[in-house]
């Protein structure tokens, strides 16, 4: 409702900027939504581009930045749409360690859906899923997991 109020001290019609609210609203929930797909049992759910911005309130460029470096997991699909697991963001952004981990499996060697998939499969040094032991808050020995993994995977 803040930007419906701003418009409005701004002398505008929100309808007229912002569209028919119903129309907004749809808008709104797509932006948000998830992208159901066949991958959503390991590696999803996805959001898309629009999904991170909104999420993060970031660029475009902002986000394709943050996934160039390996700062945000992308998976890239057969026909080149770009998806975001949803499960790597908390409220405050991204889970806390997960950049740093993402880093050590650069994109060349190791692809977001391997990346994926070893995230949420429990690794048998952490008797977990490495994503959740960075929920819980072990950065430091899922650093130490994720370090061996990349030397295997990359390797």
């Amino acid at each position: 409702m803040a930007v419906v109020a701003e418009q409005a001290r701004a002398g505008l019609v929100p309808r007229n900027v912002l569209g028919d609210p119903a129309e907004f609203a749809e808008r709104a929930v797509h932006t948000l939504a998830p992208v159901p797909s066949p991958w959503d049992a390991l590696a999803g759910p996805f959001v898309q581009t629009e999904g991170v911005q909104a999420r993060l309130g970031i660029s475009r460029q902002a986000v394709a930045s943050k996934a160039a470096r390996r700062r945000l997991l992308r998976v890239v699909t057969a026909d080149g749409v770009h998806l975001y697991p949803l499960w790597q963001f908390e409220r405050r952004g991204v889970v806390e360690g997960l950049s740093d981990v993402l880093a050590l499996f650069p994109e060349q060697t190791v692809d977001g859906w391997t990346l994926a998939g070893w995230l949420r499969t429990p690794e048998p040094e952490l008797g977990e899923a490495p994503l959740d032991a960075l929920v819980r808050g072990e950065v430091d020995t899922v650093l130490t997991v994720a370090r061996a993994a990349a030397n295997t995977l990359g390797g």
